[in-house]
């Protein structure tokens, strides 16, 4: 990895995407701008992906989403797969690699493809501006150490898909995963806001004094994406290292879920029979209205959004524009716009603002945490009614920060994060993590659970969990967890460890309400000949943004590196 030139960093939103670049021995961050000629100047283009009917790709970000909505015909969009916010797609559910999405037109694709070619246009893309900026000199994928950021509450096996992904649109190659880092974005986030001066923040009466913060130091990161809600709490450490002080949390409820009520509103207004019409029918101004709803979002006024004809079209044909807003407060109809009143357009935050304020409050109440300030970031910070109420519900407590690039701290921080992973020490476990093992049949502990009956006729209980990492538990992040497995037949060849997770902290079988299988490690072990007097000792590693693992095989000393399975496999 010390032969990487460069570090190319991958903020893969579920809203918008973008980039970073630095060289190894430069503190420059490079961050190039987006839309120039669609008359936008952008840290990120929107995360949207075009392929034809064939289900090749097209174009992604600014060129997808202006070819969709201007250069198709209605026909034309009906045959093309189009998906935006997909990234939520990996949220929170069991993956596996055959997984499909669904694009616009009601088509599915392979998500893999979907997030492989996504990657492979921002490689591509990167790998392109710094030919344009180095004098015609081509670069490698290979020069560069690659860093993708991803959420922190995100589970295991997306983090995985993630990966995979980005091996598929290769960044990397199978045999160098190590020039591929995962960033978690709060985190990133935090690494960056940890050394950004006075005049950084958009707040008033900072005075001059840098905000590098002291040992001893705590402060929550608050990352407000489209789709999720992050929050990290760290604490600052001799030497400008990080602790981490409370376990990643979160939820779903980012800056889209006020997207998605504007939506719900437009659908009680025109009916959701004339919405949903418009929206098959007319898919490319279905999608132009989504991105002013989304750009309205950071009005600190009055909001006009312009009604697509169509839609307008469709709704007269039943009753004057007029009438439809006749009696909604703060809204009403003119000269062809929709528009909302400032008061109005807040009452759409509020599902969202509830869920933060409950996540930050719920930390807080932790009396043995002293955090100081309250930094928000990401793309949903950059809107002031987000701003203004978080400082309106803790500012009294806390010092409530927002950069003045909210969404490119978790960029910039990718980078410097890369160029230091062990800037954070240590992390807090959010959950519970162990191995399923076997333990000889004993009817005073196991009465009641499975009883496996191997080759020499050992009844053998195959639920018990052994405890690697406790939730809650603080691990370094070059720390190991050490777990010795055994075979349980005379012959058998290969060792499968299941893994287990969960949110309680103590443990004691596999088969306890709230544990869930969540992934797999399967050693080799083709020489038998001492029968079942054999173990593999696997070393965990837990502190790092990913799990990883080495085993041991004690019989003949052999080290190898096993990877963890987290995703399903196909039935």
């Amino acid at each position: 990895m010390e032969d990487s030139i460069l570090y190319i960093a991958i903020d893969f939103g579920t809203s918008f995407s973008g980039y970073a670049m630095s060289f190894r021995n430069q503190d420059k961050i490079i961050i190039p701008s987006w839309g120039q000629s669609y008359g936008q100047k952008t840290f990120k283009t929107p995360t949207c992906i075009l392929f034809d009917g064939g289900q090749q790709f097209l174009k992604f970000g600014y060129d997808a989403m202006m070819h969709y909505t201007q250069s198709m015909t209605t026909q034309q969009a009906k045959e093309h797969y189009l998906f935006e916010h997909f990234k939520m797609e990996l949220y929170d559910k069991e993956l596996g690699r055959d997984l499909m999405i669904t694009a616009k037109n009601g088509g599915k694709m392979k998500a893999m493809t979907v997030f492989s070619e996504s990657l492979r246009y921002l490689k591509d893309h990167a790998l392109q501006k710094l030919k344009e900026n180095t004098s015609g000199k081509t670069f490698l994928a290979s020069d560069v150490t690659w860093v993708l950021t991803i959420p922190a509450i995100w589970h295991a096996a997306a983090k995985q898909f993630m990966r995979e992904a980005a091996t598929e649109a290769e960044l990397v190659t199978e045999d160098e995963p190590e020039r591929l880092h995962v960033a978690l974005e709060p985190e990133a986030a935090s690494v960056h806001c940890m050394k950004l001066p006075s005049n950084g923040y958009i707040v008033e009466n900072l005075g001059e004094e840098p905000l590098e913060q002291k040992p001893g130091t705590q402060y929550m990161v608050v990352d407000c994406g489209g789709g999720t809600i992050d929050i990290t709490v760290h604490e600052v450490e001799e030497g400008g290292h990080l602790k981490e002080l409370h376990a990643a949390s979160g939820n779903d409820m980012g800056g889209q879920t006020v997207d998605r009520e504007i939506i719900s509103f437009l659908k009680d207004i025109f009916s959701v029979k004339i919405y949903d019409e418009f929206e098959q029918e007319y898919p490319g101004e279905a999608l132009s209205l989504k991105y002013n709803i989304a750009l309205s979002k950071s009005c600190k006024e009055t909001v006009m959004i312009q009604c697509p004809f169509n839609l307008a079209s469709l709704a007269s044909k039943t009753r004057s524009m007029e009438s439809y807003f006749e009696g909604v407060k703060g809204v009403q109809w003119g000269d062809g716009r929709i528009i909302i009143t400032l008061e109005k357009l807040q009452n759409f935050f509020q599902s969202s603002l509830n869920a933060i304020k409950d996540n930050v409050n719920q930390i807080l109440k932790k009396t043995e945490l002293n955090i100081e300030y309250i930094l928000l970031v990401g793309g949903f910070a950059e809107c002031s009614i987000l701003t203004e109420f978080m400082k309106e519900q803790f500012s009294s407590r806390h010092k409530v920060l927002c950069p003045a690039e909210p969404q490119a701290a978790i960029i910039k921080g990718a980078i410097k994060y890369a160029k230091n992973p062990k800037v954070v020490q240590s992390r807090i476990s959010a959950l519970t993590y162990g191995f399923s093992t076997c333990e000889t049949f004993d009817e005073t502990i196991h009465k009641g659970k499975s009883k496996y009956v191997n080759q020499n006729k050992e009844e053998l209980c195959d639920v018990c969990f052994h405890t690697l990492v406790r939730a809650g538990e603080s691990v370094n992040c070059d720390e190991v967890r050490t777990f010795t497995g055994f075979p349980v037949e005379v012959q058998q060849k290969e060792m499968t460890f299941p893994f287990y997770s969960s949110k309680r902290e103590k443990v004691q079988f596999t088969d306890e309400w709230g544990v869930e299988q969540i992934g797999s490690l399967t050693v080799q072990m083709p020489n038998t000949n001492r029968d079942m007097n054999r173990n593999v000792q696997l070393e965990v590693k837990f502190g790092s943004t990913e799990m990883q693992a080495t085993a041991t095989d004690l019989d003949s000393n052999e080290v190898k590196s096993t990877k963890f399975e987290f995703m399903s496999q196909p039935s």
